[in-house]
């Protein structure tokens, strides 16, 4: 199967679309939904991480294409120097449109987490490595095309422009991604528990790091 997988810089509004649905339906309309709250900011949700990364081109929208059949996959990454919500531009593209739209213990929480995520980061990969690496920020492959090598593409398509700077590549999941991580060649920096919206309630979280610093991967990806 073919496989095109292109950088897009000035995508149309329709092209900004498509690629939130692509992520919404990777998700199955579930990313973080415990704190959305409402099925119909999902959409939003994943439009505002794409919005970010175009921002000012602080970020970068990274797409997988199979002919005749579109995009059927899409990733968010930041690049050396930047991070997600770290600039008002960053922000105001969709992100605090999206809070104002939350019930208050919700925005609460996630101003809560953002805290908390950063803070393991900071932790697992030591203080300064995520803004000096390229950092995933969010992945999602159509669910039908699972298993066919398209993550896969998109993943080594990122970590291609990490050796090219000699940068590492980073990324978090929740832990139970070890595994599958791990078949890409990343191994855990760290792990800690984020709070639930109840306090008396956690998930693990794991920063992964792959050292793309190094030149080729002798594991071949």
């Amino acid at each position: 199967m073919s496989i095109v997988v292109r950088h897009v810089t000035n995508p149309s509004e329709a092209e900004i679309d498509q690629y939130t649905k692509v992520l919404a339906q990777a998700f199955n309309y579930e990313f973080f939904a415990f704190a959305l709250g409402d099925r119909d900011l999902q959409e939003p949700m994943h439009r505002a991480h794409i919005t970010a990364a175009l921002a000012n081109n602080e970020g970068e929208v990274h797409i997988a294409e199979v002919p005749g059949e579109g995009v059927v996959s899409v990733a968010v990454w930041f690049p050396p120097g930047s991070k997600f919500l770290s600039t008002d531009a960053q922000r105001n593209a969709g992100w605090n449109q999206l809070m104002d739209k939350l019930e208050p213990r919700l925005r609460d929480w996630w101003t809560q987490f953002l805290v908390q995520y950063d803070d393991m980061v900071e932790r697992a990969l030591t203080p300064g490595m995520k803004l000096g690496a390229y950092h995933l920020q969010l992945i999602g492959v159509l669910p039908e095309r699972h298993r066919r090598g398209i993550g896969r593409a998109l993943m080594q398509f990122a970590e291609n422009k990490a050796r090219a700077v000699g940068v590492p590549t980073v990324l978090e999941s929740g832990a139970s991604a070890s595994e599958l991580y791990g078949g890409l060649g990343y191994t855990v920096a760290g792990s800690g528990p984020i709070h639930l919206l109840s306090e008396d309630s956690t998930f693990d979280m794991s920063a992964f790091i792959k050292h793309t610093e190094s030149g080729p991967d002798v594991q071949g990806d």
